[in-house]
C-alpha cells in the first residue's frame, strides 16, 4: 500500500508507525525510527520533524496498524511491513539471474532493476516485531545480494529467530560450495526455502529459465538441501511450457528429492514476460489442472505433501479442495461477476487481476 503525502520531502527514511501514545514510547524506549500521528500531523522522532497532512492523507494514515513499518520517499510513503497482515515480505530485487519465459515481471525490469541495500534491509529488520508470525524473503533473486545476504540471515536469525520464514530462490547460488557452507550456517531456524523446478530434465528446464546451466545448478542445490535439516518447497509453475512434462517431474521429485517437505503447484499470474509471450505459455486453469492431476497423485501416493495455489475452486474437482489454498495477495485478488452466485467465493482464493479476463467463459459459479 502507498499513500501519497504532499509535504513529505524525505530523501529516504525508515519509521515504525503509531497512533498511541504509549506505544511511541515503547518504541523510543527501543531506539525505533517511529512516525507518530498526532492529529494533523505526522511527528518523526528523533529527528522531531513533523510534516502536515491534509484531510485525506490523515484519513488514510489513521487506518495504518500500530508497528507497521513506513518507507519514505519524496511524495510517498510505502507500507513496507504491514503489523496486521500475515503477508508481509522482506523484498530484495525485481532483478534475477534467470529470465523465465512466463514470468509475471518483464525482462528488462529483471535486467535493470535495482537491489536493495543491505544497510536498509537491516533496519528494516531492526524495527520488526519479534512476535511476528510468517515473513517471505523474495525477489527476483534474493542471492543477487550477494554475500551481503549472509548478513541479513544473521541478523534474523540472532533477533527475530521464533518467526517463520519462506524464502523464495531460485537456489541457482547455492550450487556454489562456499554459498552454501555460509547459508547453513546464518539461516534462522524456521526457515522453508521455496525453489521452483520448471522441467524434468535441463532440456525442458533450461528452455523455460532461459539461463545454460540452470537445471543443474538447482538440481545441485536441492541434493546438498536435502542431505540438512533444512525444509525444502518444490514449486512447480504450471504452463503450456510444461504441462505435457508435469508427470515427468513428479516422477524426478520422488526419484531426486526424498524427505522434500512440500510441492506446490503454481498457476499463472499473466503479467511482464508472461503476458507477452501469452500465446506459447497460457493455459486456463481448468485445463492444466486435469493435466496436472496424475502428478498430484503420484507425489501423493509416494506421502509427498501437496498444494495447490492460485486456481480458483471451480477449475479444480470437489476431491481436490482440500488442497488447494488462498495464495494470492490480497490487492491483487479479482473474481468475475458470475463468482458472486457462488457458494464457495469466501472458500475460494480467486484469480489474479492480470488474470481473471482471461477466465471468461471457463469460471462456472459452484451453486
Amino acid at each position: 500500500m502507498i499513500i501519497k503525502i504532499k509535504n513529505c520531502d524525505l530523501s529516504y527514511y525508515i519509521a515504525s508507525f503509531t497512533q498511541n501514545g504509549n506505544v511511541l514510547k515503547n518504541m523510543l524506549d527501543k531506539n525505533y525510527n517511529v512516525a507518530f500521528l498526532k492529529e494533523q500531523k505526522l511527528i518523526l522522532y528523533p529527528m522531531n520533524k513533523e510534516i502536515m497532512l491534509q484531510d485525506e492523507e490523515r484519513k488514510q494514515f489513521s487506518e495504518v496498524t500500530d508497528y507497521s513499518i513506513l518507507e519514505m520517499t519524496p511524495g510517498n510513503v510505502y507500507i513496507y511491513y504491514d503489523a496486521s497482515s500475515l503477508d508481509n515480505a522482506l523484498f530484495i530485487t525485481n532483478r534475477c539471474n534467470s529470465n523465465c519465459i512466463m514470468c509475471p515481471t518483464s525482462s528488462i525490469v529483471r535486467k535493470n532493476d535495482p537491489i536493495e541495500n543491505i544497510h536498509n534491509l537491516l533496519k528494516i529488520s531492526s524495527q520488526i516485531p519479534n512476535d511476528s508470525a510468517h515473513i517471505t524473503i523474495t525477489g527476483g533473486e534474493p542471492f543477487l545480494l550477494r554475500k551481503d545476504i549472509f548478513s541479513l540471515f544473521k541478523y534474523l536469525k540472532d533477533n527475530l529467530n521464533d518467526v517463520e520464514y519462506l524464502l523464495l530462490t531460485n537456489a541457482r547460488a547455492l550450487s556454489n560450495k562456499e554459498y552454501f557452507e555460509l547459508f547453513k550456517q546464518t539461516i534462522p531456524d524456521n526457515l522453508l526455502i521455496g525453489i521452483p523446478i520448471h522441467g524434468h530434465n535441463a532440456t525442458r528446464h533450461d528452455a523455460i529459465t532461459r539461463a545454460n546451466g540452470s537445471f543443474k545448478q538447482t538440481m545441485t542445490a536441492i541434493h546438498r538441501l536435502m542431505s540438512t535439516h533444512i525444509r525444502v518447497e518444490i514449486r512447480i509453475v504450471v504452463s503450456l511450457l510444461n504441462i505435457d512434462d508435469i508427470e515427468e517431474i513428479a516422477k524426478l521429485i520422488v526419484k531426486e528429492c526424498k524427505g522434500v517437505y512440500t510441492v506446490k503447484f503454481i498457476g499463472l499470474e499473466m503479467l511482464g514476460n508472461a503476458r507477452r509471450n501469452l500465446k506459447n505459455v497460457w493455459i486456463n486453469y481448468k485445463d492444466s489442472f486435469e493435466q496436472m492431476k496424475s502428478a498430484i497423485d503420484l507425489l501423493i501416493k509416494n506421502e509427498i505433501d501437496v498444494a495447490i495455489y492460485n486456481y480458483p475452486l471451480c477449475c479444480v474437482d470437489r476431491a481436490y479442495w482440500p488442497i488447494c489454498e488462498k495464495s494470492i495477495t490480497d490487492y491483487k485478488v479479482r473474481y468475475l461477476s458470475q463468482c458472486e452466485n457462488c457458494i464457495k467465493k469466501d472458500a475460494c482464493g480467486g484469480m489474479f487481476s492480470g488474470t481473471y479476463n482471461l477466465m471468461k467463459g471457463v469460471i462456472k459459479p459452484i451453486l
